[in-house]
């Protein structure tokens, strides 16, 4: 029969509201929260990616689909490293090497650059973060309507939601620990 979208709405929303929300809350202030709101849309893009396509690396999927202007579609791979891995592992974005003459960098602005821009003088690309995170709704909206009107796209939101949520404990010694905690909080 398939999942229908009135039993995956509710956590459809809340796993947009709580992104959305906090990406708002980040994005609000007139100065600052520029890597935090670049790193919570990349990762949003690794958590929804993961749904949309059933696969660890549908993240990069994601941003190259939803987020990525169709010019530098080619290219995202290595724009989705440079902040995924960058941000999350060091809080700096990573300059791409050897793709160009000269080494890339990427900008994060607030309001000043405009999106997707390179500035050659400079040779960096601009992500610009307030565009970025209207993409990102943007991005909610068009899943949400692919949802609606796509079976297999629901039973693969559904079975990988059920997935992420669980982490399996294979150490013994922390199952061991784990199982110790929980009998002491019983009594």
């Amino acid at each position: 029969m398939g999942t229908s979208f009135e039993a995956i709405e509710d956590k459809f929303s809340e796993l947009r509201t709580f992104i959305l929300d906090d990406l708002s809350l980040i994005t609000r202030p007139l100065q600052g929260g520029n890597y935090a709101a670049a790193l919570l849309v990349v990762t949003a893009c690794e958590a929804v990616g993961r749904l949309r396509y059933g696969r660890a690396d549908g993240g990069l999927g994601f941003f190259r689909v939803y987020l990525v202007p169709e010019k530098w579609r080619p290219v995202s791979g290595s724009i989705y490293n440079a902040l995924r891995n960058g941000l999350a592992h060091s809080f700096l974005t990573k300059v791409i090497l050897k793709a160009a003459d000269n080494p890339i960098e990427l900008g994060i602005s607030k309001y000043k650059e405009q999106h997707f821009k390179y500035d050659p003088g400079r040779s960096i690309l601009f992500i610009n973060i307030q565009s970025f995170a209207k993409d990102l709704k943007e991005a909610f909206h068009s899943y949400e309507e692919e949802l609606k009107r796509d079976k297999v796209l629901r039973d693969r939101f559904i079975n990988t939601i059920k997935k992420q949520r669980v982490i399996q404990v294979r150490d013994p010694k922390e199952k061991e620990a784990w199982r110790k905690l929980i009998k002491q909080q019983m009594t």
